[in-house]
């Protein structure tokens, strides 16, 4: 047995002061035990290790819900114009390129840099929406999966925590065959996509589903995917709402919205997390609500890509839960990302403090909860929350980062969110293990 000692935990009932944090050999948390109880110190069980962190503060591993992890060649790289007026649709273009210069090498390659960017920054899971699968033409590889294999075999040597997303594409659009750039995309049917589903899963791979979209799904793979989902409870992911010109195509080919168009096909539920809901309205929250399924929210994607703001308050005051995904990896930042979540509600809405639960007086608290818990929930993880049988997936904090000046109990998670960035991380944890130190 080992022992974190940190000067703070953060658990439910808030920060907690010389708390130890047992480490069971199973990569799980064993226990949360006080250092010193009426003055006495706690005496270790014969043989536990005692590793104090002085100056730090033990944070639940933050989860990054939604990756696409080659984009992370863009960044920097589609500033410049490409049209007239560039959009999301013109940034997929660049987008499309980079896509059909992977292979598997480049692939594990750019992946292991990038997921380890990801630990530096404090997220100790990331949920990887997968979907360039195949040979550029569109013929599998041998084996089918060795675009995934890649990212595992990524993931295993950064020492990240990954449940794949394998995305479904069959399309471009409604109605329209798939583009000469997404050939490596789609699967021949939505058999062969299951099929490569049950040999990632047989490999021990924590795997979710993945229809990529309303636009490159059609309804029977929707309907196929979600029974799927159930029977297996594995989670679905499908991004929907991003952009007005799929609201507008999805009315035109099938008279109503994607969200509607989902609960049609019976996708909505308690495993299900739609990416992005930019444009959701009114009815369409209340779906989101009623099913229970969550949201993940991309605020820096979404900002540089110009796809709007969300209706933020509409989801809290739905209890819709939200999570967070770094996405085109533009930037690799939970607080950053949280940060930007509430700065653009404010934006929205005009005001200050959005992003705040019932019982709390600032969005701290409701925050983490989105960067933490909300984000392992909606990837079927039991990690979140610093709290004993959870996964012993952590993050320090340097309480003496010149970033953190003037933290006080109250305020120190605000101070995270408000005045930091991910340089206060000092080490992280994933099942126990220390997998970086600054």
């Amino acid at each position: 047995m080992r022992y974190l000692w940190p000067d703070y935990v953060y658990t439910s009932r808030g920060w907690q002061r010389d708390l130890l944090v047992a480490l069971g050999e199973d990569g799980r948390i064993a226990g949360l035990q006080p250092r010193f109880a009426d003055g006495v110190a706690f005496t270790l069980p014969e043989g536990a290790v005692l590793e104090p962190l002085p100056g730090k503060a033990l944070l639940p591993g933050f989860v990054n819900v939604h990756s696409h992890v080659f984009q992370r060649a863009l960044r920097g790289q589609a500033q410049r114009p490409v049209s007239g007026r560039d959009t999301f649709w013109s940034w997929r273009q660049a987008m499309y390129a980079e896509a059909q210069r992977l292979d598997p090498e480049r692939l594990y390659t750019l992946a292991r840099a990038t997921y380890r960017e990801m630990l530096a920054a404090g997220y100790t899971t990331v949920g990887e929406f997968h979907y360039v699968h195949h040979q550029p033409d569109g013929q599998p590889y041998s084996p089918p999966n060795l675009m995934a294999e890649a990212l595992l075999q990524a993931a295993r040597e950064a020492g990240i925590r990954l449940v794949i997303l394998l995305a479904a594409y069959a399309r471009n659009d409604f109605g329209q065959p798939a583009l000469k750039e997404q050939r490596r995309f789609c699967d021949s049917s939505v058999a062969a996509y299951l099929e490569r589903v049950e040999a990632l899963r047989s490999q021990g791979a924590s795997v979710g589903l993945a229809p990529h979209s309303v636009r490159a799904v059609p309804e029977d793979w929707l309907r196929a995917i979600a029974v799927y989902s159930r029977q297996e409870r594995l989670p679905l992911h499908i991004h929907a709402d991003e952009q007005l010109a799929e609201i507008e195509s999805c009315l035109a080919a099938c008279g109503c919205r994607p969200l509607e168009l989902l609960a049609r096909c019976e996708v909505l539920g308690p495993l299900t997390t739609v990416i992005h809901a930019t444009h959701a309205d009114q009815q369409e929250l209340a779906l989101l609500a009623s099913s229970q399924a969550s949201v993940c929210l991309c605020p820096t994607t979404e900002g540089d890509l110009g796809d709007g703001i969300p209706p933020y308050r509409d989801f809290l005051t739905q209890g819709i839960p939200l999570a967070i995904g770094s996405d085109s990896n533009t930037r690799l930042d939970p607080f950053e990302e949280l940060r930007w979540a509430e700065y653009t509600a404010r934006l929205r809405y005009g005001e200050r403090r959005v992003l705040v639960a019932e019982s709390e007086t600032s969005p701290g608290a409701y925050l983490l909860a989105c960067g933490c818990e909300h984000g392992a929930a909606a990837l079927g993880l039991e990690s979140g929350r610093l709290e004993p049988g959870r996964l012993a997936d952590l993050v320090a904090i340097d309480l003496e980062h010149p970033m953190l000046q003037g933290w006080t109990v109250e305020s120190l998670l605000d101070s995270l969110f408000f005045g930091a960035s991910a340089e206060v991380v000092s080490a992280v944890w994933v099942a126990g293990r220390q997998v970086y130190c600054r």
